[in-house]
């Protein structure tokens, strides 16, 4: 499954004028299992979202998908041609909250699922390897949101479109800072280190995490500290459902 799909697969598809209408309730039954898969990810999201509400989550990304994909993201031209590779390590969430429809929509008899992404605050931390050495960078982004369409693919699962051109209305992520080195390797990464740059490390960090399994998203460190929040009524209830899930 590609992990940031930024060009969808209507070349190959028909459109809903081309589908006889005795056919299209065929066509829908063979998406449901793609459905369901997207549904389910996203009944763990929330799940994830809730613990984020009890003093924020961190997610450490794999290191088989820390490197950045450069050659498939768009407006990383500069980078590529400076040499520089970015490896995403870690991503800090809190105060996260997925809203979609429960049903997806269905442009061109394809199945989508509109999601909008609001957070308090949504942490990057990762490293730049370039001519000089490593750079760590860090970046945060404050009270913003993050526009992603689930695409269910049948035999597959689903990939993801993040912030698509014509949901631009529903993108937020203005609230930045940016984090770099010591002096030195901070004059080195203020050349490189922008704000769209950041950016496209949010947009591919976040595009991991969205498909990070159950197993991966809450385990380790995630529900060490989850444990450790504070003994709360309303909070424990919300910790004892998320264990719940975790551990079924």
């Amino acid at each position: 499954m590609n992990l940031i799909t930024l060009v969808l697969l209507g070349a190959a598809s028909l459109s809903a004028g081309d589908i006889p209408l005795e056919n299209a309730a065929i066509n829908r039954e063979a998406w449901k299992p793609a459905i369901q898969s997207v549904f389910e990810q996203l009944d763990m999201l929330d799940m994830f979202a809730m613990a984020t509400k009890m003093g924020g989550l961190k997610v450490k990304v794999p290191k088989e998908l820390q490197t950045i994909p450069m050659h498939m993201i768009e407006g990383a031209d500069e980078l590529r041609e400076r040499g520089i590779e970015i490896y995403v390590k870690e991503l800090e969430f809190r105060d996260l909250n997925f809203i979609y429809d429960k049903a997806p929509q269905w442009p061109d008899n394809q199945p989508r699922v509109p999601t909008t992404v609001e957070f308090g605050t949504l942490g990057i931390t990762a490293d730049a390897k370039t001519k000089m050495g490593m750079i760590p960078l860090g970046a945060t982004f404050q009270n913003g949101r993050l526009p992603v369409d689930f695409l269910p693919v049948i035999g597959k699962g689903y990939d993801l479109n993040l912030m698509p051109e014509n949901r631009a209305e529903d993108t937020i992520l203005d609230d930045l800072r940016l984090q770099v080195g010591g002096s030195l390797t901070s004059k080195i990464a203020n050349r490189f280190f922008s704000e769209q740059i950041a950016q496209l490390i949010l947009k591919y960090g976040v595009g991991q995490t969205l498909q990070m399994g159950q197993k991966d998203l809450m385990s380790g460190d995630s529900l060490l500290h989850l444990l450790d929040s504070p003994k709360e009524s309303k909070k424990e209830s919300i910790l004892e459902n998320l264990i719940k899930g975790i551990i079924r």
